[in-house]
């Protein structure tokens, strides 16, 4: 069911849920996947749509045989999904599947709830050497897909209908404890991070796997990291989150310390997502059932480019500002700063993920284990501020 509360719009569903995703693919709508547990009930994907011209959800309801502990959206096929099955549930030879939501339609969808038939099984992603897979990435260029497990990290090349494994990162061979996420370079397709224990680290697959780890940040968090993001602009800065409630910007280059700390959370970090077009915005959720918006700005592309411009002599800097056409509300606006923009408490339990919208840049959405997915925006404030 959808209920608006304010500036924020809900979609309730009566089931247990750990995994959310955005779907790419179509630019004029902000869509979005869950998928539930089935620890006591039927395993369900719902696809769910947000229209922001008139603030309605849509969904459509698959049925699924296993329970889905994680998923990935497919960035080469927007019907296509990566899922992570709840190992409690499906056999060993269907862990991991690539699967496809039949008769997704690119328009609105049929309404709110519809039933759909079930999801349709695409591949297996065969992982014999992995225990107890904990989530799925797949690179945002390349039909590559990574999956984090207690024994490791699995990593599959995928054509067409066919999945073959490329690559593997074993836990044991590398002193690591569970990996626990997974984040690929958003430009590299050879290259990938990790978080395992308290320890950040990334990879070379092309390089010999003896030798392939290329950094390692031993005590990223104090206790467990949980989540990760690289900047999708600034592709050697990379974030993650723990069990320590921090969230912690790091160098790639210079990784002795953290770029920047934020301590906005009570409890453990869940999810941490850059926006993909403003890369000075990142969105954090946890399991004190808060999900964060925070400014990083001064780490990020635009202080770049804001260093670059002052370097421009006192004449194109005169000629950039008439040539703004709206230059009168730029000098109303206060340019934006570090530090936290906004704070939801829209959930009653655990965030387990938060994502953008792929076709609005002031989208978001959250998730909690509850099953309750809920619609948010930037606020208009830090909107300006960005754009003026």
């Amino acid at each position: 069911m959808e209920v608006s509360q304010g500036a924020s719009h809900v979609y309730g569903i009566d089931r247990h849920t750990l995994c959310l995703a955005a779907v790419a693919g179509n630019p004029a709508r902000s869509r979005f996947v869950l998928g539930t547990l089935g620890i006591n009930e039927p395993s369900e994907i719902h696809l769910v749509d947000f229209d922001s011209d008139e603030n309605t959800l849509s969904s459509l309801v698959y049925t699924h045989s296993c329970g889905v502990r994680a998923l990935a959206a497919v960035p080469w096929n927007a019907a296509h999904l990566v899922v992570v099955n709840n190992g409690s549930l499906a056999p060993a030879s269907r862990l991991v599947e690539l699967v496809e939501l039949p008769d997704a339609p690119e328009g609105p969808l049929a309404g709110q709830g519809a039933a759909e038939p079930g999801v349709r099984v695409v591949a297996a992603l065969e992982c014999t050497d992995l225990q107890m897979p904990h989530s799925a990435a797949c690179h945002p260029t390349a039909p590559r897909v990574a999956v984090a497990a207690a024994g490791g990290v699995q990593i599959w090349d995928v054509a067409a209908a066919a999945a073959t494994p490329t690559h593997a990162i074993h836990a044991a061979r590398h002193a690591m404890a569970d990996v626990q996420a997974v984040a690929w370079h958003p430009t590299a397709p050879a290259q990938l991070s990790t978080a395992d224990g308290s320890c950040v680290r990334s990879w070379d697959t092309r390089a010999d796997p003896r030798n392939a780890q290329t950094l390692a940040i031993e005590h990223a968090h104090g206790g467990t990291a949980r989540a990760l993001d690289y900047n999708p602009t600034l592709p050697y800065v990379l974030a993650s989150g723990g069990d320590d409630g921090a969230v912690r910007l790091w160098d790639a280059r210079a990784p002795a310390s953290p770029l920047m700390q934020i301590a906005n959370h009570t409890h453990w970090v869940y999810s941490l997502a850059f926006n993909p077009n403003h890369d000075q915005l990142v969105l954090s959720a946890g399991a004190d059932g808060l999900v964060n918006l925070e400014s990083v700005v001064s780490v990020s592309s635009a202080h770049v480019v804001a260093g670059l411009e002052h370097r421009l002599s006192d004449a194109e800097l005169q000629a950039d500002r008439e040539s703004d056409a709206a230059g009168s509300l730029a000098d109303e606006s206060e340019p934006a700063v570090d530090g936290l923009v906004a704070q939801y408490d829209d959930h009653e339990t655990s965030v387990y993920a938060a994502a953008w919208s792929p076709a609005d840049p002031w989208v978001f959405a959250s998730l909690s284990f509850d099953g309750r997915l809920v619609i948010n925006t930037v606020p208009l404030e830090e909107k300006y501020k960005i754009l003026l």
